[in-house]
């Protein structure tokens, strides 16, 4: 079938839990979008030190860790619909309502701790959206469930004006709450209009007498040999630099620009609307044309926007008097990048798994990630308590190996290796 369908065609030819996953997404990722760029502010106002956030973000990283290598045994004998709404109710619901009564570090942690269950949340959203469904759309799938936090993008403004009138707290607490609502309406919503797969079916009558402890750790020397093939050892340290890139920059951008270049919180309502545009346009003209087969490009030409989002605001810490247009530079590019890395890395990595033991190796493999990633937020924490500006040095780092290995990465995805 042909991998390049028009994004309209595949929103019309989606079928079945696809279709469901598409439809429910925006409840989810509107709300998420609209907070993400205020996370680490919040946390900032309510009294947080940098090297404390950094220490949560790193916390969090661990907790990830532990969830993800159960995912995948809590799945298969529980099921993929029942498993998504307990768990996104636990790691979204709770931690929102947390996060919005929050006046300590002992509550933010507590709300990071529940929200660190995302990750069964993420393997079952995997395997609900890959299995049963046709994997030749896949990049423009996950494109289109990317769009739709596109969409929060646009309501930042108003977030921005909420708290220019009624100041930053209150409004982030009312945000909160409001997403607490949208997420659970989410989770309820898809178990209610989905199915479970017929893997999901398979796996669960074959683990019902089994427990967690033993379905995560049985077979254990198949997992390994499994992780030891080079394509997916390649994909795994790759997306373990991504996602400690990401962890710093998501934390630390915030914080750097408003303390670096005085960006005020309400004017960091501005920055989303510029990515969402930027986003939308390479999503409907360029992520559709991407294939898998020709993975090289759009990789490394990703992966240099990365790059330059941070060598822009490195650069540009001698030019305070043009900061608002070294601040939409460093946004833009990062939109750039993750826009054309969003769909890609993810279909990429749906790809390298044996679709039989997709649950145990996703929850394996994601938990191998985070391991390698978890020390990350700690550092750059400790790093921006010194000096910022060692923070946005060291994440371009982590950049630069990324790219360095992405030409190991492209040689090594056969049979979608470029020719």
């Amino acid at each position: 079938m042909n991998d390049k369908l028009p994004l309209w065609k595949t929103w019309r030819t989606l079928r079945g839990n696809q279709r469901t996953v598409v439809w429910v997404e925006p409840l989810w990722s509107i709300p998420y979008q609209v907070l993400l760029p205020y996370v680490s502010i919040y946390m900032s106002m309510i009294g947080l030190r940098s090297e404390q956030i950094g220490m949560l973000s790193s916390i969090g990283l661990a907790m990830q860790f532990v969830w993800a290598i159960f995912s995948g045994a809590i799945i298969d004998k529980y099921g993929r619909r029942k498993t998504m709404l307990l768990f996104g109710v636990l790691s979204w619901t709770v931690s929102c309502l947390l996060f919005a009564v929050a006046k300590d570090y002992l509550i933010v942690m507590l709300a990071v701790l529940f929200n660190s269950m995302w990750q069964v949340t993420g393997n079952c959203f995997s395997c609900i959206l890959v299995e049963d469904g046709d994997s030749d759309h896949l990049v423009s799938i996950w494109t289109l469930i990317n769009l739709t936090g596109l969409v929060a993008g646009f309501f930042s403004p108003i977030t921005g004006l909420f708290i220019d009138k009624f100041t930053f707290m209150p409004t982030l607490r009312t945000v909160y709450l409001v997403a607490m609502v949208m997420m659970t309406a989410r989770f309820v919503l898809q178990y209610y209009y989905s199915y479970e797969s017929s893997i999901g079916l398979q796996r669960r009558k074959a683990c019902s007498n089994q427990s967690v402890i033993s379905l995560t750790f049985r077979d254990w020397r198949v997992l390994v040999a499994e992780l030891r093939q080079p394509r997916l050892l390649l994909c795994v340290a790759f997306m373990a630099l991504l996602t400690s890139f990401s962890t710093v920059q998501t934390t630390f951008w915030p914080l750097f620009v408003t303390k670096t270049f005085y960006v005020s919180t309400a004017t960091l309502s501005v920055f989303p609307v510029i990515a969402s545009l930027t986003t939308l346009v390479v999503y409907l003209f360029i992520t559709p044309r991407i294939s898998l087969r020709f993975v090289r490009y759009p990789l490394l030409l990703g992966l240099s926007f990365h790059l330059s989002s941070i060598v822009v605001l490195l650069l540009g810490e001698s030019f305070h008097r043009y900061w608002i247009g070294i601040v939409l530079l460093s946004a833009f590019c990062e939109a750039l990048a993750i826009a054309l890395l969003g769909p890609l890395t993810e279909s990429i990595m749906a790809v390298v798994i044996r679709s039989d033991e997709r649950a145990r190796l996703n929850s394996f493999i994601t938990a191998l990630i985070l391991l390698i990633s978890t020390p990350m937020g700690w550092l750059a924490g400790s790093l921006f308590q010194a000096n910022p500006t060692y923070t946005i040095v060291f994440n371009a780092g982590l950049m630069v190996v990324a790219i360095l290995l992405s030409f190991f990465v492209v040689r090594r995805l056969h049979p979608f290796r470029p020719t």
